[in-house]
């Protein structure tokens, strides 16, 4: 097995990703960023490849697309001698064969996440009875200072374990707040009146599969009351008039907070994905 820096090989490669070369060619020209691809290759076949994904929180997350796990290792060794840095990538559990092979390559998990599929009639009644505190207002994002907004984004972002350090890219999140999936009756902030101050923020992406749950966070300087409960009231109660039954979220385990709220609940997540680190 070999390990090979792509630069044009798009009829070689696209089989591996299962499409057409010129719909990988597309989609490569689609991401926006300078990206940076491998491939391994055993007896003529690619059997793995990744690209490259700087992520706003620094990371450097390598996109894999393997079907022989063997690969991982010297496609990872390759990808740390060249970047010269640590390594980011995301796998499901269930992938046990993958998630096995990526250890083995050097890869240790940084943070794992449980995904729930909550339904409204379950959620809304939970959180009912919440109110907005005293001083402060729940408004659109779209009636509000983007640049501020996106200031907040990066606040909250911070505070989640393995997205430390996160400082996203203006026009990037210009882009989500003018994309298809975004509608402003769920994606909230809450402002404190007295100071103006964006203390925090829902998002409910209008997915087309249905709502996703993206966030929500207050900034721990406004961890009032209710805050947090008042923001999913109102963003959540948005999404379910967009004729779906249930929505998707991921968190952590290790969020005291959500997961706890979510297990009493009577979920149980549909699934666990793991996000893992090379030094």
């Amino acid at each position: 097995m070999r390990v090979v820096r792509f630069t044009n090989q798009y009829e070689l490669v696209a089989p591996l990703y299962d499409i057409g070369a010129d719909d990988l060619r597309a989609r490569d020209e689609r991401q926006g960023q300078s990206l940076q691809r491998w491939f391994a290759i055993d007896d003529g076949v690619p059997v793995g490849a990744f690209l490259t994904w700087l992520r706003p929180d620094d990371r450097m997350f390598l996109m894999f697309k393997v079907t022989d796990p063997r690969s991982y290792r010297p496609l990872s060794n390759v990808a740390v001698d060249v970047l010269g840095r640590s390594v980011s990538t995301v796998c499901e559990d269930a992938e046990t064969d993958h998630l096995a092979a990526l250890r083995d390559a050097g890869f240790r998990i940084e943070t794992t996440s449980d995904r729930f599929v909550i339904p409204f009639d379950a959620i809304l009644p939970r959180v009912a009875r919440a109110w907005v505190p005293s001083g402060y207002v729940i408004r659109s994002v779209a009636d509000l200072d983007e640049d501020r907004a996106f200031e907040l984004d990066n606040k909250v972002r911070n505070l989640v374990p393995g997205t430390d350090g996160w400082y996203g890219d203006r026009e990037w999140f210009g882009e989500e707040l003018r994309s298809q999936e975004f509608d402003p009756s769920a994606y909230l902030i809450a402002v404190e009146e007295a100071t103006d101050t964006y203390a925090g923020l829902i998002r409910v992406w209008r997915n087309l599969d249905g709502p996703r749950l993206g966030l929500v966070a207050v900034r721990p300087d406004h961890r009032v009351r209710s805050l947090a409960a008042a923001l999913l009231k109102q963003g959540l109660q948005a999404a379910s008039e967009w004729g779906f039954n249930t929505l998707t979220t991921e968190t952590s385990p290790q969020n005291r907070n959500t997961y706890p709220g979510l297990i009493r609940m009577g979920l149980q997540p549909v699934g666990r994905f793991h996000q893992l680190i090379r030094p």
